[in-house]
């Protein structure tokens, strides 16, 4: 018998909107030099550097501070990883996930949105609450707020949000996207199926999979993590196949049925029918730029609803229109965000920002892994003839300390310039060495420089030096000549 579900009552942490008491609108003129829209990873770097600045700042925001990173995805997600992997790592039971949910959200998510809001008050930002929409010419109406007029610039940093199969719409109770996924921890799911193989499926497949979960990962391409070099996604779904996930490629959900409230059946392309308990929703976002009159004042948007910004000053069609974050087009990530919102602010300023470099790509898996810049396919594509150096995990003595494992470093350069063109690994810690492989390929960095720079002994970062001299053909820690092609 076909049940409606009922809506899970609200956990006792209370997993929505709370007053924010940093900031306010008290005081707020009605005129304002720069209004930024949104108060995520784009929004609040470029309010408080503005607000520094000396300019009158007014973030407006309809939901939490921090955006979806702290609250819905990096924070609780690495959060848990972390917790995970350190009972994983010390051979002992973790703590019940209706328990690490609650710690993720009163702990680092809490303390991760007070910061931002401590933040903007310590750099002089009004902090408006609710819905915001250009009504014209820098002319920004609230909903069940003030009307507010800003003098030098608007800043959209809106971000983006969870989007959806047909069939497959979240009920917040079977079926959850990323925004639900810690309150649906709060019922202990022991079977999860999840939809998308992307880096957001692919780290909540890992997480549910170290905790002892039966996990099943459907994606719909020939491959997962499609944002990564293809030997790391490779490497990281066998980890997935070893840690007991259920790996379907090339198929999808083709219906869900629900057994009344607690559990569905869900049929999936080419693999039959299996019963979970719960169905996360992973396949994407779309930007959150919709119904907020863009349109009206000429700005850039592209057919999916993306922001054309110019780059690197980040100005999305009339002078005074800027744009960052995931408004302004993927890859959806924060640090990119980070980095969006200060070049936009940098510019109001009449600073110059900087070139943007490659943007690191990293997944919590187990191991983890780390994409930055060039495959040796992109590259050899770009008319390079690029050759790669490989080095396994056996020739680095800090993850021997750390329990050992599978994986690898890679680092992908001309061989007749010896440049290093990217940087692809999967390995422990692998997170750690992305901004250090960010900078190098920034900076056209060549071989014999991290060859020849004296790296501590043992840490992660011999990661980059073992390759570089491996492709060198030094190779110091490695059995024979590291495999290079």
């Amino acid at each position: 018998m076909h049940t409606q579900p009922r809506p899970w009552p609200a956990p006792p942490f209370k997993l929505g909107p709370a007053p924010h008491r940093y900031g306010g609108a008290a005081g707020l003129p009605e005129v304002v030099d720069v209004v930024v829209i949104g108060g995520g990873p784009a929004g609040y770097p470029a309010a408080s550097l503005l607000g520094r600045a000396g300019l009158r700042v007014a973030l407006v925001e309809e939901g939490l501070l921090g955006g979806e990173c702290t609250n819905y995805g990096c924070i609780p997600t690495k959060a848990l990883y972390s917790k995970l992997l350190h009972a994983l790592q010390a051979g002992s039971k973790p703590q019940p996930l209706p328990g690490l949910a609650e710690w993720a959200w009163r702990g680092p998510v809490e303390s991760s949105r007070r910061g931002v809001g401590e933040i903007l008050e310590s750099a002089g930002v009004w902090v408006v609450r609710g819905r915001a929409g250009l009504a014209g010419e820098r002319l920004i109406e609230v909903e069940g707020g003030p009307s507010l007029r800003a003098e030098r610039a608007v800043v959209v940093a809106v971000g983006s949000e969870p989007s959806h199969p047909r069939g497959l719409e979240p009920d917040g109770f079977l079926v959850v996207d990323n925004r639900g996924f810690l309150e649906a921890l709060r019922r202990d799911p022991q079977r999860i199926l999840i939809v998308g193989a992307g880096a957001v499926g692919v780290e909540y497949a890992t997480l549910l999979a170290m905790a002892g979960r039966e996990v099943y990962l459907v994606e719909i391409m020939p491959r997962i993590l499609p944002g990564i070099e293809r030997g790391v996604a490779q490497s990281v779904e066998g980890s997935l196949r070893r840690m007991g996930v259920r790996v379907w490629k090339r198929s999808r959900v083709e219906g869900l049925e629900r057994l009344g409230d607690r559990a569905a059946r869900v049929r999936v392309a080419g693999h039959g029918v299996v019963e979970v308990d719960l169905v996360v929703v992973a396949t994407g976002r779309r930007p959150a730029t919709r119904g907020i009159g863009l349109e009206a004042v000429k700005a850039r948007l592209d057919d999916k609803g993306y922001l054309g910004v110019e780059r690197p000053h980040m100005r999305a069609g009339p002078p005074w229109l800027y744009a960052a974050g995931d408004a302004a087009g993927p890859p959806l990530l924060a640090h990119k965000a980070f980095h969006e919102g200060i070049a936009a602010a940098h510019s109001i300023l009449g600073i110059k920002p900087p070139e943007p470099g490659p943007i690191p790509m990293v997944v919590y898996t187990h191991p983890e892994a780390v994409s930055v810049g060039a495959s040796l396919e992109e590259a050899r594509a770009q008319g390079i003839e690029a050759v790669e150096a490989r080095v396994p995990v056996g020739a680095l003595a800090r993850v021997s300390i750390e329990g050992g494992g599978r994986g690898f470093v890679k680092i992908v350069y001309d061989p007749a310039t010896h440049r290093i063109l990217g940087f692809h690994a999967h390995l422990p810690g692998a997170s750690e060495l992305a901004g250090y492989a960010a900078y190098l390929i920034a900076r056209g960095a060549k071989l014999e420089e991290v060859a020849s720079t004296i790296h501590p002994h043992p840490t992660l970062s011999e990661a980059l030096w073992e390759a570089a001299k491996a492709a060198l053909g030094e190779p110091v820690h490695v059995l024979a000549a590291s495999t290079r092609r």
